[in-house]
């Protein structure tokens, strides 16, 4: 199975081997910025692009919306790009994640006033303002970026078996998030994969469940590619599904 990390739709390009089990320390704090820092830095071996459809449930409402997914390996950093098609009711959206291996997440977004109008180019907007849906999906702008993993407060907990799969245990802490303060993930040992991340409010309550337990894999080409993604939005009773287009 491939790595999945460095940014949620990586689960569909190629990255580096997977490492060997990390051993959890006595300060779990330490243990935590370990584990985020290498998973935030962990790049792609190469360039690659995936079509995909957006499945958004809201009430009795399913909108579909499509989008290309690119991932641009470049001399000390990588790009993971979302672009987002023009809809009956919405326009088109891109999205411009760039990594860095000693920095942090750059991110640059447009958006076209209306349906019919062209997408102007990206503009640069900070970390703290991607609280902000793509296409009107349960997908943040920070959701793709991954951006808790730069969150100020990391700790790792003991090791659990999840979904099957050993995984090591991250709880990512920012006091100042305007709405998740808290994300708990499961990460899988054997790819460095995300199978299960739960944010919440600073009131305890669930914002976001994202997880791999309804989604499939399939082989292609002697690989194990990703067919789908789910997450849900539990504040606003929405659910997205993102579905990607697997060629033989």
């Amino acid at each position: 199975m491939k790595r999945i990390i460095a940014g949620i739709l990586l689960a569909v390009s190629a990255c580096a081997a997977p490492q060997a089990p990390i051993p959890l320390p006595a300060d779990s704090l330490a243990a935590g910025q370990a584990l985020a820092r290498e998973l935030r830095t962990a790049a792609p071996d190469e360039s690659s692009e995936t079509r995909a459809t957006l499945i958004i449930h809201s009430g009795k409402v399913t909108t579909t919306v499509p989008v290309v997914c690119r991932v641009v390996v470049k001399d000390g950093n990588w790009e993971t790009i979302y672009e987002t098609s023009a809809t009956a009711n919405i326009g088109a959206e891109k999205l411009i994640v760039i990594h860095s291996t000693n920095g942090p997440n750059q991110y640059l977004y447009a958006r076209a006033a209306q349906p019919g109008s062209s997408l102007p180019e990206p503009t640069a907007i900070k970390p703290a303002d991607t609280n902000i849906p793509l296409a009107g999906s349960d997908f943040s702008l920070s959701d793709l970026g991954l951006q808790f993993l730069y969150w100020p407060q990391q700790q790792r907990f003991p090791d659990e078996t999840r979904l099957g799969q050993a995984c090591y245990v991250l709880e990512s802490r920012n006091p100042e998030g305007s709405e998740g303060v808290k994300i708990r993930s499961d990460i899988d040992q054997e790819t460095s994969g995300l199978l299960i991340a739960t944010s919440y409010d600073s009131g305890g309550h669930v914002v976001k469940e994202f997880s791999l337990s309804s989604s499939g894999f399939k082989k292609v080409n002697g690989r194990w590619v990703l067919e789908k993604m789910d997450i849900k939005d539990k504040k606003k009773h929405s659910q997205t599904e993102l579905k990607f287009d697997i060629q033989q």
